[in-house]
């Protein structure tokens, strides 16, 4: 049986290793696994996510987890560029090959021989490169899918801590916004009183003293009057 250390572990292992030692700080090992099998767009080719996350919004968190998934989705393009330029070296080393061949007979077969051991050498460290290359290529899709799932993890993270803040102070609005439609309507009720105690008068002042008396008092004074007209054709 293989040694734990001999077994490769994928990303979601070494989150769940990684979560034991901080376990009680938050719940990012929760949403890595619930995200596991899930497929998400990259974040940072994303439109939306940009929408979302103009560069103003970003944490510093933010910033280092897209940073960490740009620089993978970089690295994986110049590997396929690697393996490219390696297998277009190893057609021209077969070539040379091939040309100087030889059954150490003929003139010049030394120095062929030569070539073929340098040829030899370079084949080998091609091989070698363009093993490590597709190696890193294979391996990469996964670390970008975690990249991709950690910044996804911590976006959220920011979007619901707002999320929250903001249904604080909504629930806050709502509050004042019942006791100020109760003052509101206290208020009106209020005025609507005063008002008609102001009609009341008026009409009493036209029918005591008639609306020429009335509007020599009304000079200079700043007073609601309600429907003068009305008053002035109650005494009429």
């Amino acid at each position: 049986m293989a040694s734990p250390r001999c077994v490769k572990r994928s990303g979601m292992e070494i989150i769940m290793g990684k979560r034991k030692k901080n376990q009680p700080n938050n719940n990012d090992y929760i949403y890595m696994e619930a995200l596991q099998h899930k497929r998400i767009s990259l974040l940072t080719l994303d439109p939306t996510w940009h929408e979302l996350f103009p560069e103003y919004r970003k944490t510093a968190g933010i910033k280092a987890y897209e940073q960490k998934l740009n620089d993978l989705i970089k690295k994986q393009g110049q590997t396929s560029n690697d393996i490219k330029d390696y297998e277009n070296a190893k057609k021209v080393i077969m070539e040379n090959i091939v040309n100087n061949m030889t059954d150490g007979q003929e003139t010049g077969a030394f120095l062929k021989q030569r070539k073929q051991e340098k040829n030899q050498r370079l084949l080998e460290q091609l091989n070698q490169k363009i093993a490590e290359a597709e190696t890193l290529r294979d391996n990469l899709p996964a670390e970008i899918d975690m990249a991709n799932k950690e910044l996804l993890v911590a976006s959220m993270r920011v979007c619901y801590e707002e999320l929250s803040e903001n249904t604080g102070k909504i629930e806050k609005l709502d509050d004042w916004i019942v006791e100020a439609r109760e003052e509101l309507k206290q208020k009106v009720l209020e005025k609507q009183d005063i008002e008609m105690r102001n009609t009341t008068m008026y009409k009493c002042m036209h029918k005591m003293l008639g609306p020429q008396i009335v509007d020599i008092f009304d000079k200079g004074r700043n007073v609601w009057k309600g429907n003068v007209e009305e008053n002035r054709g109650q005494k009429n």
